[in-house]
């Protein structure tokens, strides 16, 4: 997690947490039945371009929010602002977004992306915005559509920013921190129109077309009613008053459609500029051509998953995407942002597990991008920290070294960051030492487990780091290093699990988010077993902070701030260690409440949102890029999976995969051991799986996971018949086919997305109900 610029105190947090909390339970009339699920009651969502240093916000209203200025839409006479809430997008996962709402026998469609006009990302970032008028009556009806820009809109919080906003500009001191590129709002501005484009202090702010223009004025209003006006003019207004107001006017026959384009930069360009005029001859055609070309080619080059659940397909697609654009090119840097709004900045903690999605995705060239920015975080001491006080991000640099050897085999990468690693090994070696309990010291993060001690997960990351050096060690032929690192893990490792009895003892073997007391919200404490498995899978204490940290959760999901909030993807680390336990149906229940947690775009959350309550994450804006990986990494996990030298086949599988005619692929899908590719087609009384891997070294076993819900009756793998025990087949290493016989148990559960939806909002009703009477 990463806290806000603007820190919740820790008083402030108890002060919070000592009042009584009003769920503000919504009226479930929001989620109207003729449109897609959003759980978010105020989304947004991006539009951008892969590695653009900026991305577009769109609104919970539906409007577009720049570095300069905010792109809004009315309808009607007098004109009334649009606020649709749920939108969705081309073809289901390209990062095009799309909406649409009936008015008055009017129906409304609106269509946006952004691109840069040559193509290079860190060129001037331009949003292209259709917007279709269609009369759905059986009379001539008139339809009136209007187009204004604000600089934010109305803010209601303490920050000083627009709500489900985020503050700019922002200059960083250090490539890397907080940056946002825009302007600062200035009273004493001059707004003047040309003949197809409103300008502020000579700078393009958006253009428009002039067909069916029928009137373009300063303002939606004047003082005493007086005729609006258009002449170049400093007016006085706030930085919530729509300026650059232009009218349109249709009469639409039945069943007729009219059309309007919109492009706006997302800061405003000097009207002089060359790309003003480019930008205004720009096609919209071609550049969405061009736009969902791009998205699609990058999708065919890396992992295919696909299941017989389009919202989970989608999902998976689009997440990679949401990555991409948070991904920033300065230069040669690649710098891997969370995501372009409140956390536009790079923590090494969310940039390893993004990049090992890349990497398991099949994208080791972007990864590695990512993995060159990492020296930069290194100081003279060896350690490796982004952010003051957290101390996990040593661990989290040296596992994504070392995993991202492992699945690509690159032992020139593995040479160049050796020495790196060497110095890393002796700041930790040194770090222990001085420690009087031989552990990482006390630490003040300020985030995640928001305490002050030593840290549970800082040490169970170190491990996980230490296990990579070991890795990196082995793979360059550096023996006696390799020695010196196992007995370094080995003492580590022994100190560790001394306390933690210690600490588990007060605790019923529970592990706490701290080691030197209780208390701090449970975050790395969570990660014995993913993203390394450090712990035995089955250890009590890994059962008993299983157990209570799934006695915490709510709505589906975990909670954090003594559960005063929920938490999106911290839930995952414990779906991870469940696949790994063989933990089924706990899993799929997890997985199928993480993706009711979304947006109708397939967005997902940090935190900041109650538990039953309004489904509002203020200014925690969507997406956000570490749930986007770690969905991406559980559902590949899911499918396939290593586990030391050991290969994993469908850990688990929905039963809403597996009915008869429903088909599974996994295509392109990189591990440690070379390509899987495999296909399930389900029949009646069994399945059959085609197997084309192709592996560059040998698993010690090849494990085929049978779902829990199936009595199996037989399992024959290229004719021959495996053994089944624990819901488990051993394949030979080189199977090619694999025949199942199964029946449904009589307890055969049903589990979907949709399944998933319509429990919550059933019960979100109940307690909406509940609300009005307490």
């Amino acid at each position: 997690m990463n806290i806000r610029k603007f820190h919740i105190t820790g008083l402030f947090l108890c002060l919070c947490l000592c009042l009584p909390l009003q769920a503000q339970v919504l009226d479930p009339s929001i989620d109207r039945a003729d449109e897609p699920f959003c759980y978010f009651s105020k989304p947004t969502d991006v539009i951008g371009v892969m590695d653009g240093k900026e991305g577009t916000l769109v609104t919970p209203e539906g409007y577009f929010y720049t570095g300069s200025g905010e792109l809004m839409f009315f309808t009607g006479n007098p004109p009334v602002a649009v606020n649709q809430r749920v939108k969705t997008l081309l073809h289901g996962y390209l990062p095009v977004i799309e909406y649409n709402f009936d008015r008055e026998g009017i129906h409304y469609s609106l269509e946006a992306f952004a691109q840069t006009l040559d193509g290079n990302p860190e060129s001037p970032l331009i949003n292209f915005i259709r917007v279709k008028i269609k009369n759905t009556d059986t009379k001539t009806r008139l339809a009136y559509f209007t187009t204004g820009v604000r600089y934010q809109n109305d803010e209601n919080t303490d920050w000083g920013v627009g709500d489900n906003r985020f503050g700019r500009p922002w200059k960083a001191k250090k490539l890397g921190e907080f940056e946002q590129a825009g302007d600062t709002f200035n009273v004493h501005s001059e707004y003047s129109f040309t003949d197809d484009a409103f300008l502020k202090d000579g700078r393009l702010m958006y253009t428009f077309p002039k067909e069916n223009m029928t009137e373009k004025v300063m303002t939606l209003k004047t003082g005493y009613n007086e005729p609006g006006y258009n002449s170049a003019a400093k007016i006085l207004i706030l930085p919530t008053t729509p300026v650059g107001i232009v009218h349109y006017k249709f009469f639409l026959e039945p069943g007729k459609e009219a059309s309007l384009d919109f492009k706006a930069p997302y800061v405003a360009i000097d009207k002089n500029d060359p790309v003003v005029q480019q930008m205004i001859k720009a096609s919209y055609d071609e550049y969405l051509d061009r736009t969902v070309k791009f998205w699609d080619s990058i999708l065919s080059r890396g992992m295919e998953i696909t299941l017989p659940e389009e919202k989970v397909n989608n999902t998976f697609k689009v997440n990679l995407f949401y990555d991409l654009i948070a991904r920033n090119k300065h230069g040669q840097d690649y710098v891997q942002n969370v995501n372009e709004f409140n956390y536009d900045q790079f923590w090494i903690r969310d940039a390893a597990s993004i990049l090992r999605m890349y990497d398991i995705s099949g994208y080791h060239d972007l990864a590695r991008q990512v993995l060159d920015f990492f020296p930069r975080w290194q100081d003279s001491t060896g350690n490796f920290i982004s952010h003051a006080g957290q101390l996990d991000a040593w661990g989290q640099a040296m596992w994504a070294y070392g995993e991202h050897y492992l699945i690509t085999g690159d032992k020139a990468f593995a040479e160049k960051v050796y020495p790196s690693v060497q110095k890393a090994f002796l700041w930790l070696k040194k770090t222990l030492e001085q420690d009087s309990l031989h552990l990482f010291p006390v630490a003040t993060p300020g985030d995640n487990e928001d305490i002050t001690g030593r840290v549970t997960g800082h040490n169970f990351l170190a491990l996980a780091g230490l296990k990579n050096v070991i890795v990196l060690a082995n793979a360059l032929g550096r023996t006696e290093d390799a020695k010196t690192y196992q007995a370094e893990y080995d003492t580590y490792f022994s100190n560790l699990m001394k306390r933690l009895k210690e600490v588990t003892s007060k605790t019923d073997g529970y592990i706490t988010p701290g080691l030197d007391k209780l208390g701090g919200n449970d975050w790395g404490n969570m990660l014995t077993l993913y993203p390394e498995i450090i712990l035995d899978p089955f250890d009590p204490m890994v059962t008993k902070t299983l157990e209570v940290t799934r006695s915490k959760y709510q709505e589906g999901i975990m909670t954090y701030a003594q559960g005063r909030y929920l938490h999106h993807y911290l839930t995952m680390n414990n779906t991870q260690s469940e696949l790994i336990r063989g933990e089924q149906e706990k899993a799929l229940q997890e997985f199928y409440a993480v993706l009711m947690h979304t947006g109708s775009t397939h967005t997902g959350f940090e935190f900041s949102i109650f538990p039953w309550g309004n489904r509002d994450f203020m200014m925690n804006l969507t997406p956000h890029g570490w749930f986007s990986a770690e969905f991406r990494t559980l559902l590949r996990n899911m499918m396939v999976r290593e586990e030391k030298s050991d290969l994993h086949l469908f850990s688990a599988l929905s039963p809403e995969w597996l009915k008869e005619g429903d088909k599974i692929a996994v295509h392109k899908a990189p591990t440690n051991f070379g390509m899987v590719n495999m296909d399930l087609s389900v029949r009646n009384g069994g399945a059959d799986l085609k197997l084309d891997n192709k592996f560059t070294s040998n698993p010690s076993k090849l494990i085929l996971h049978l779902p829990y819900f199936m009595a199996v009756k037989s399992v024959r793998a290229d004719g021959k018949t495996v053994a089944v025990s624990n819901n488990s087949a051993f394949l030979p290493v080189n199977t090619k086919a694999v025949a199942i016989e199964w029946a449904k148990q009589k307890n055969y559960p049903e589990m979907s997305y949709n399944k998933a939806v319509e429990d919550y909002k059933k019960e979100y009703r109940e307690k909406y109900q509940e609300s009005l009477t307490k």
